[in-house]
């Protein structure tokens, strides 16, 4: 018998087997979104993610729902759950709030950061030079390689308000663009290079150069997502669904 999502827990009707359910369905979405299986602007049918992990709706709506608050996914009238698609101004938008907080984090690291953590960062860019090497590749590696390094950035700074923005709401739609467009062999080498400039002035406790060589950073990464995205033809849709800085984000 076909194992399904819920096979192995003790009491389906319990409020805590619903969570985790809706958790799991919500890892299904995302490896589905950054995978490339659901694409910008598609929609998400209710009925066939509950039919493919044999599960009730229940969970899947809630599934969708923290999706939605996370700015991954939109409601449309008559439509229902679709893929965010952004376009320019969404783009211009997300990268001006990461590029402020997160040279703001690297300038915290570079003071907060361990010891420990330091050489974590360091050995953590290896690994993905390794990586890249090992596949005779210059893209930089997909998935959660390259928010490996910036997530020990924002953890390094010891900041809880500028986690909460980059490192959770914000971080499925900059992993969304990413998986999209951010594996140019144009822009993968050149990437790992301005991390390593990163981690080297963390580490050596420059706060100053770490933030500067930062904010750079992410205005390099933005200008190679909107080419990747003029180049795909998808800042021409006509009906996009709008993305944007989840309203949650404002009211804590």
């Amino acid at each position: 018998m076909e194992k399904t999502v819920n096979s192995d827990l003790q009491d389906p009707g319990s409020p805590r087997t619903g969570t985790l359910l809706a958790d799991r369905v919500l890892t299904f979405l995302r490896t589905e979104i950054y995978e490339g299986r659901l694409a910008p602007g598609d929609r998400i049918n209710e009925l066939e993610v509950s039919q493919k992990l044999g599960i009730s709706r229940g969970p899947v709506r809630e599934a969708i729902r923290l999706l939605s608050s996370s700015g991954l996914v939109a409601y449309e009238a008559n439509v229902g759950a679709r893929v965010v698609s952004p376009d320019e101004n969404d783009v211009a938008q997300l990268y001006d709030v990461r590029e402020a907080l997160e040279s703001t984090a690297a300038r915290l690291a570079a003071t907060h950061m361990t010891a420990a953590e330091r050489e974590t960062l360091l050995r953590t860019l290896d690994a993905h030079d390794a990586q890249m090497t090992e596949a005779n590749s210059n893209s930089y590696p997909r998935g959660s390689a390259d928010w490996d390094f910036h997530l020990l950035i924002l953890k390094g700074a010891r900041n809880d308000v500028i986690w909460r923005i980059c490192g959770d709401e914000l971080r499925d739609v900059f992993s969304l663009l990413r998986s999209r467009h951010g594996s140019s062999p144009r822009r993968g080498r050149r990437a790992l290079q301005e991390h390593r400039w990163i981690a080297e002035a963390v580490a050596a406790g420059h706060a100053d150069l770490a933030a500067a060589l930062m904010a750079q950073h992410i205005r390099a990464s933005r200008d190679n997502l909107l080419a990747a995205m003029r180049r795909d033809g998808e800042t021409d849709r006509r009906t996009p669904v709008r993305a944007g800085i989840p309203r949650q984000v404002f009211e804590r």
